[in-house]
């Protein structure tokens, strides 16, 4: 039986079966509207996804905070099967890769998260889970120094074989993608908004690089537009697909790089800022101690590289 987080899971369950958990989240979740957060109360009271599709609107209404109207809509999931089906499939032929919580090649750390996402479309392929893994972030108005810093930190994180994850955000986010490159290492973004919309437009030719060796990744159908809220809950992927989260450069105004270090310090996430020895701290004050508060451990001087790779469990 496939059941919550997966955790049931057999090994020897048919590719078949696996193919109809995705079909029935997708349903779910992407034309019933089912929030993760939805998804999780679900999954707590039914323990299966076939058990949900079983029940009807009264059944449903017996959970915490469940209105009539999402009631009957979950209640008709079973109608949307078969569209949810040839979206599925559709999504194949365009090489969209979908991945459910119920599969065992969906990244486990996701369930540290009170929301794992429910699916994930990705393309080129997920991180692997058998790999060290760090989140290297920092702010969009990146001055060269910072731009140098996180180029050299990724080149010497990829060479130590540690996997890199980020936004595809300008500045700090874009330079660590090409610095991973450059150490001939595998990196993987998750996105904003549906992988049809690359945003921002000019980092398209970074995403397709990006695909070569890792992977873009999207909780959001590959349609969906780009939106600063989108940005915001991607936040919490990249702290939970990383061991660590790693920040080079930011400001008062890095508004998504401060959101991610609050996201860290919930999760229980260990989180490092590196201080460039030449530079000091590429931050403000108030930003630093800011990250400070959220529990951001200072490093100087990338000779502290094998400090991080070693704080990788």
């Amino acid at each position: 039986m496939l059941t919550n987080g997966g955790k049931e899971l057999d090994l020897d369950v048919s590719q078949d079966t696996r193919t109809n958990a995705a079909i029935k989240v997708l349903a779910l979740s992407c034309f019933c509207g089912a929030t993760p957060r939805l998804m999780e109360a679900l999954l707590g009271y039914f323990h299966s996804i076939d058990r949900i599709f079983e029940a009807d609107a009264g059944s449903l209404m017996t959970i915490s905070g469940m209105t009539a109207e999402t009631a009957n809509r979950v209640a008709q999931a079973n109608l949307l099967l078969e569209e949810a089906g040839e979206y599925y499939h559709a999504l194949g032929r365009r090489d969209i890769n979908v991945v459910s919580r119920f599969e065992e090649n969906y990244p486990q750390r996701l369930f540290e998260l009170n929301d794992p996402p429910s699916i994930l479309f990705f393309r080129g392929r997920l991180p692997r889970p058998d790999v060290k893994t760090v989140a290297l972030v920092g702010g969009e108005k990146a001055s060269n120094e910072g731009i140098e810093l996180t180029v050299e930190l990724a080149g010497r994180l990829a060479a130590a074989g540690v996997q890199i994850v980020s936004s595809l955000r300008s500045g700090i986010d874009s330079a660590a993608h090409l610095g991973t490159k450059a150490g001939k290492g595998h990196s993987y973004s998750v996105l904003s908004g549906g992988l049809d919309n690359i945003y921002p437009e000019e980092n398209r030719p970074l995403a397709i690089d990006i695909v070569g060796t890792g992977g873009l990744l999207s909780e959001h159908r590959p349609e969906t537009a780009h939106s600063e809220n989108g940005w915001l809950a991607s936040n919490r992927l990249v702290a939970a697909l990383a061991q660590a989260v790693v920040v080079t450069e930011f400001y008062s105004d890095s508004v998504h790089t401060l959101d991610l270090l609050k996201c860290c310090s919930q999760i229980g996430k260990l989180a490092f800022i590196m201080i460039d020895p030449r530079h000091g701290a590429l931050t403000d004050e108030a930003s630093l101690n800011r990250a400070y508060t959220y529990g951001a451990i200072p490093l100087v001087g990338l000779e502290k590289v094998p400090d991080i790779v070693d704080s990788l469990v």
